[in-house]
């Protein structure tokens, strides 16, 4: 595994690591509903300060919904839905995104037109952590260039000629710009080879190390059990199942958990 750069220290996160006892994110019974359909039924769960979390579960789980809901994309309904102690609901996504909570959506979503160095520039747009001027920015982008080495070799190329692996380490840098506390990842390896796989785990794996939570959602169970305090299995909206990293080598009981068999 390759060495990992330490991410700059910022004066707010180390001033509320410690103080903070509640969790960054905590979810109460949280239910989304399109129509007549119930995407999400009663999912709680939360995410501590520096934790990695991981949601898996089949297609049409509820997984992208329940991101969405946090997000502010669509509306969901909850007995208690908060972000570091304030209230997600009713809240505007841009809104949930300066308050440090940073989703990268499954697909990428990058700006295919727009170089690799604009690309990056939007995610400072939203940056968090504004109060550290000039210098503190400048810290962190060269951290996320140090965390995707490949970006800083393509900064002046159009975004839309990466890889698929490369745009997906785009679109994880590019979130990290806005400095969040809470990382959120929907499906970050899906279509991509072996090695943009292990590149892609090996910085989520860098950037919890480095203070920021993660709520990882993934179809790469035991990789994903393997490296989360806890996995919540998603079955019909519904969380059936919760995991730990001594789980990840028992495959009957993976098997179970992902598949219902």
């Amino acid at each position: 595994m390759p060495e990992y750069p330490t991410m700059p220290e910022s004066p707010e996160n180390a001033a509320t690591s410690s103080a903070r006892p509640e969790p960054i994110l905590d979810v109460q019974n949280l239910t989304v509903a399109y129509g007549g359909v119930t995407a999400v039924a009663g999912v709680t769960f939360h995410v501590g300060p520096g934790e990695l979390v991981g949601i898996i579960g089949p297609n049409g789980a509820g997984k992208s919904s329940t991101l969405l809901a946090l997000a502010g994309a669509v509306r969901g309904k909850a007995d208690r839905l908060t972000f570091e102690g304030t209230s997600l609901l009713g809240r505007k996504p841009e809104q949930i995104a300066r308050s440090g909570f940073a989703l990268v959506p499954e697909g990428h979503h990058i700006f295919g037109a727009l170089s690799v160095s604009d690309n990056l520039r939007l995610g400072e747009v939203a940056r968090h952590g504004k109060g550290r001027g000039k210098e503190g920015l400048a810290a962190t982008r060269e951290w996320v260039l140090e965390l995707f080495p490949i970006l800083r070799e393509f900064l002046g190329r159009p975004a839309g000629l990466l890889s698929g692996g490369q745009q997906q380490q785009l679109a994880i840098a590019r979130a990290l710009l806005s400095e969040p506390r809470l990382l959120v990842l929907d499906e970050p390896s899906l279509g991509l080879s072996p090695t943009a796989i292990d590149t892609v785990f090996e910085a989520i794996a860098a950037v919890q190390r480095a203070g920021t939570a993660v709520l990882l959602v993934e179809q790469r169970a035991q990789q994903t059990v393997a490296a989360a305090a806890r996995t919540h299995v998603l079955g019909e909206g519904r969380i059936t199942m919760t995991l730990g990293p001594a789980d990840a080598t028992d495959a009957e009981l993976l098997a179970k958990a992902y598949l219902g068999s």
